[in-house]
């Protein structure tokens, strides 16, 4: 290791020396504590109380004239103390690319980083990165391996994605707080069966299937206008859908037939994952006026294959209002925004994220004062089944590159819900995070 660390170092020192040298290098560390405490028990000794989470970002840049660049920007996550041995290391590749560029072309090579879409919370077009969803209220993008062209014609921009293997997503370990253990409302399309559950359930995944050879062969392009005040962009994606298929597979004994089947549940629940593929095309439209920023985007997607278990058909639309305000010694952003949908299935499950969004409301503010304090508070408010989360935070800089942070989240609403099924998951962190 001290070998590596030694080449990189020398190489740095080779490629910086002399004023004049083509070479440009940088090489740096991004690092994060968290610490969360979660005050109500959820899940028996199972599940944890406290959870101690370790980022480190390490990051090497190098580029040569004005055509090629070099980045490798991993991501590790340590959380040695999580009673789920799927989340206590963590690793993935984030971004870690070659670049060539001869304006106005560009062709990248490696993992790369994809933000598609303008809203925020909730952004249906952007499909192209899988993600992590330890933490499904704040899941993180996994980098995917891709081939991406770039260009920028007269008429308009466009962007290419070609994935050879998409890795898919990453879900809950088998002992997550984020995985529902006293309600639980399988997908069934003839909802059919009620569930007398135990006091709390045990899980365990199961086999992993790849419908129509989902996560091979992913497409993606991206045309965009810009006119005046007015952004436009068209997207389209053929690949493996953003949140797997699960189906639970549970034991237990009948006590009932008729008008419906009544089983009580054995503890043990196995999840199968189904990876499955989507056609979708998407559509992004901001506009600057009257100081404020409009955002709008609409996608509407097609699952491939016959399978039962397949969604369908879904639409999805986003609406978004923001307005910046200049306060003394900072600013303030506000962001109103509502996101509804319709899909060729109800699909009632509650571990459906997309589920939450369906008819939801949200209400943002960012405030930032004297350059060094931050302030912020997120209202999301699901009109379809009655539930919210709320999100709370202030952070304070020093010395430039250290932040630290306290956030709380609040969940409310009936537990067979998409989003109150979390309501035992209240949360308060403190989070530390300096750069080098």
């Amino acid at each position: 290791m001290s070998l590596v660390i030694f080449a990189i170092l020398f190489f740095t020192g080779i490629f910086c020396w002399g004023k004049t040298s083509p070479w440009e290098s940088t090489l740096g560390v991004d690092l994060r504590y968290e610490g969360k405490y979660f005050p109500q028990e959820f899940g028996g000794d199972e599940t944890n109380a406290n959870i101690q989470l370790i980022d480190i970002i390490p990051y090497y840049r190098v580029k040569y004239k004005d055509s090629w660049r070099f980045l490798i920007k991993p991501t590790l996550e340590a959380s040695p103390g999580n009673k789920s041995s799927e989340e206590q290391f963590w690793a993935d590749p984030t971004e870690a690319y070659v670049q060539w560029k001869r304006d106005p072309l560009a062709v990248q090579v490696g993992y790369n980083l994809v933000t598609w879409g303008v809203t925020d919370g909730y952004n249906p077009v952007d499909v192209i990165n899988p993600k992590q969803y330890f933490d499904p209220m704040h899941s993180k993008k996994k980098g995917v391996l891709s081939l991406m062209i770039s260009e920028s014609l007269a008429w308009f921009d466009y962007d290419l994605y070609y994935i050879p293997i998409n890795s898919g997503a990453t879900l809950p370990g088998e002992e997550s707080r984020w995985l529902p253990r006293e309600v639980y409302i399988p997908y069934d399309p003839a909802n059919n069966t009620v569930l007398i559950l135990p006091p709390n359930l045990r899980y365990h995944y199961g086999d992993t299937t790849n419908l129509e050879d989902a996560l091979n062969n992913n497409f993606g392009l991206r045309l965009q206008k810009h006119l005046g005040p007015v952004d436009l962009a068209v997207s389209g994606y053929e690949g493996a859908a953003s949140f797997p298929i699960i189906q639970p597979v549970f034991t237990g004994t009948i006590v009932q037939v008729s008008p419906k089947i009544v089983v009580d549940v054995d503890p043990d629940v196995i999840l199968n994952r189904f990876n499955y593929k989507v056609r979708q095309g998407g559509f992004s439209f901001v506009s600057s006026q009257w100081d404020f920023l409009f955002k709008y985007q609409t996608s509407y997607s097609q699952s491939v294959g016959d399978n039962s278990l397949l969604p369908g058909w879904l639409h999805e639309n986003v609406a978004a209002l923001e307005k910046t305000f200049q306060i003394p010694d900072g600013m303030f952003i506000a962001v109103l925004q509502y996101s509804f949908l319709n899909s060729e299935k109800q699909n009632d499950s509650n571990v459906s994220v997309t589920e939450i969004f369906r008819r939801a409301w949200m209400l943002g503010m960012k405030m930032q004062w004297r350059e060094v304090w931050s302030f912020g508070a997120l209202g999301l408010y699901d009109e379809r089944h009655g539930s919210s989360l709320q999100e709370y935070s202030i952070g304070r800089r020093f010395l430039d590159t250290m932040t630290v942070s306290l956030t709380a989240d609040l969940f409310d609403g009936p537990s067979d819900t998409p989003l109150g099924v979390y309501n035992k998951n209240d949360s308060y962190s403190l989070a530390v995070s300096a750069s080098f």
